[in-house]
């Protein structure tokens, strides 16, 4: 066991929390350097170890034709392109679920004060069993402009609350978080830090710049916990 059984165990927040998120027309709060040291260091060390061999590549390019299909000026679209390693946790058989169990991973995301916290800064009551799931981004890797909503999902359609969990080892330069509030794409959080945790109602426009690099062992780990609101 790696992580902590509980989130409170892992973090050190500020006394005084921001106003939630439900009703405001700011979607995400961000808390930064919040890990504590010891446990950003075992975790990385985990994450490295073992979740590595479980990632997937996935690559989502520009399609030529949203620029050479065009008919009409200012008529663009542009469907969500990343470039990141990923896996869901979300299937208690798999081998990549027993991995993250061994380490602790599994049971930190799913304790009960990750929920209290994340049910506190959203101002939602959430529904018990989250979706699980941890990027990890190297040097370059990225993910454009998308807005993750749902509306052919029935309990997702009306919105959902993410905590994410961000570890970046110290090869990391920076990451930019890039979103939309008030119809203005005009808000930024530098998260390509030590650590940080965020909270977010979804959907909202957002994107990820390419994360830079001091070398190429450059790594900032995303641990996704997404709650469907009651």
């Amino acid at each position: 066991m790696t992580f902590p059984n509980e989130f409170r165990d892992a973090v050190r927040m500020p006394r005084e929390l921001p106003k939630p998120i439900r009703g405001d027309t700011d979607r995400l709060r961000w808390f930064a350097r919040t890990l504590r040291p010891e446990v950003r260091k075992a975790g990385l060390a985990a994450l490295e170890r073992t979740m590595t061999p479980y990632l997937r590549a996935v690559r989502t390019r520009v399609d030529p034709e949203t620029i050479h299909g065009m008919t009409a000026n200012y008529s663009e679209t542009l469907p969500k392109s990343l470039h990141n390693n990923t896996v869901m946790l979300n299937n208690a058989r798999t081998a990549a679920y027993r991995a993250a169990q061994s380490i602790g991973l599994v049971e930190f995301l799913t304790s009960g004060s990750l929920k209290e916290f994340a049910e506190t800064v959203s101002g939602f009551s959430l529904e018990q069993g989250p979706g699980l799931q941890v990027i990890c981004y190297k040097p370059g890797d990225y993910v454009g402009p998308h807005n993750d909503h749902h509306p052919e999902e029935a309990h997702l359609r009306d919105g959902y609350v993410d905590l994410q969990i961000t570890l970046c080892n110290d090869h990391v330069e920076r990451q930019y978080l890039l979103y939309e509030r008030d119809g203005f794409f005009n808000q930024q959080v530098n998260i390509g830090i030590p650590s940080g945790v965020s909270v977010s109602m979804l959907p909202f426009w957002h994107q990820v710049t390419p994360m830079v690099g001091k070398n190429e062992n450059a790594r900032r780990w995303l641990l996704l916990v997404s709650f469907v609101i009651r």
